[in-house]
């Protein structure tokens, strides 16, 4: 029976409020339980990527070392910016081919590396103890020496071996070493996150976030954010207790592309992140994580850029595509393993911003003027991934304030409407490989991002 509306002008409810508050008092505590599930999105800047360095190989220059030689390959073999588009991102490209040069060249000299870790597994392999342990120490000074150079990338850190069995004390001395060594007197440079490999099972990563702990409270630093390598079968079945586990430390899932296929049976010529099968552990990996503030990256690409031009061009042409793949399929970090992959990195990036920005400006001011005026035509929830694109965009060095200005936006009311709580900052220009680099394409001006 509809309810009756008073002479006044008023409506007479038919449940008062304390018969609806009696009806769903029991929803409090599933609402403190959601809100503590579901945080929602960082708010900060995700990297682009993750670059992987065996601890052997790592020197306190290396982040300008890989810019140069990325320089040196991208000038070598795609000097003109029509062919860099076209090897990266195909015929549609031409349009911005110039932006998508200027914005590797730029890049490439002010911050070609945005993440970077140190690798101990894998990638380093098995080496006599006495070994491992002078390269986690010098490893960690190295580290140190690159943040007082002003060199160190935003976000850096360790990845050591798993907990199997037959590596786990070998794992745990390595991590003891490189943060005691790291810690010094005065703390770890900021930034530092820790990568914990070949998960099989949460008890795993309840325990390695204990011994962390252990190692903080004696050392005296603050604690370290953790990521976890999805890359055996039994983690994406495990993923919901996985992603439960270690609350306040856990900060991402990385997918290991070959481990995981390989564990699968596939055969090494099909193994790489778009086979079906890994991308069906990204989806669960993203369907875990939404809303609870983990980050999702992508895996690598095996096939290096080198040799010959057409080894280079064919490298390129198969990572930037599956960069944008990922990127198609909100997977916005991926690995790379080799400084000439940095040009296909950032070109496919710059690609991926540029082709859809115009209109997600467009989109986003007319649902700001609409929110003032009372009327709006996109739901919120498109609202914060056009403002996520603008975001990245800004994080790219793709976009400034005077852009946002000009589109009939500002960056807290973009910051604002796609969740970010720091905005970003647009003043700093340093030059991380010794070269000038450009001010940027279509208005822009370089900036770190927070």
């Amino acid at each position: 029976m509809p309810a009756a509306v008073t002479p006044g002008g008023g409506t007479d409810v038919t449940l008062p409020d304390e018969v609806l508050a009696a009806l769903t008092g029991s929803l409090a505590r599933v609402d403190a339980v959601l809100a503590a599930r579901f945080p929602g999105e960082p708010g900060t800047r995700q990297p682009v990527h993750t670059c992987y360095l065996p601890a052997d190989q790592l020197t306190p220059d290396v982040v300008p070392t890989w810019g140069r030689a990325a320089r040196e390959v991208l000038v070598r073999h795609a000097p003109e910016p029509g062919l860099l588009a076209e090897v990266t991102l195909g015929g549609t490209a031409a349009p911005i081919a110039e932006d998508i040069h200027a914005h590797v060249v730029r890049t490439l000299a002010i911050e070609p590396v945005q993440d970077l870790r140190v690798d101990f597994e894998d990638g380093y392999g098995i080496r006599p103890d006495a070994v491992e342990d002078t390269h986690a120490v010098a490893a960690a000074r190295a580290l140190r020496d690159a943040a007082s150079a002003g060199t160190l990338p935003v976000s850096y850190g360790l990845r050591p071996k798993s907990l199997d069995a037959a590596v786990r004390r070998r794992g745990l001395r390595t991590l003891d070493l490189f943060l005691t060594a790291l810690a010094g007197t005065d703390g770890p440079p900021p930034g530092l996150v820790v990568t914990l490999p070949k998960v099989s099972a949460p008890e795993q990563v309840a325990v390695f976030g204990d011994v962390l702990a252990a190692l903080e409270q004696r050392l005296g630093i603050a604690p370290i954010p953790l990521e976890v390598q999805i890359e055996t079968p039994a983690a994406v079945l495990a993923l919901p207790a996985l992603a439960a586990t270690a609350p306040g430390r856990l900060a991402a899932l990385h997918v290991g592309t070959y481990d995981y296929s390989a564990a699968l049976g596939v055969s090494a010529a099909n193994q790489a992140s778009d086979h079906p099968a890994v991308e069906l552990a990204t989806a669960l990996m993203q369907l875990t994580a939404a809303g609870t503030g983990l980050r999702v990256a992508d895996g690598s690409c095996n096939l290096l850029p080198v040799g010959s031009a057409a080894d280079v061009h064919a490298g390129w042409r198969r990572h930037a595509g599956l960069i944008r793949r990922a990127w198609s399929r909100g997977l916005y970090q991926g690995w790379d393993l080799h400084p000439a992959q940095l040009v296909s990195r950032h070109a496919a990036v710059a690609g991926c911003l540029l082709t859809g920005l115009p209109d997600a400006l467009r989109r986003l001011a007319d649902y700001a003027t609409a929110r003032s005026r009372g009327s709006v035509a996109d739901e919120p929830a498109t609202a914060r991934a056009l403002a996520g694109h603008v975001l990245r965009a800004l994080d790219a060095r793709l976009l400034d304030e005077a852009g946002l200005r000009a589109a009939g936006l500002d960056l807290a009311t973009v910051a604002r409407l796609g969740g970010r709580t720091n905005p970003t900052d647009t003043t700093d220009t340093t030059d991380t490989t010794g070269t000038t680099g450009t001010t940027g394409t279509a208005g822009t001006t370089a900036h770190p991002g927070p």
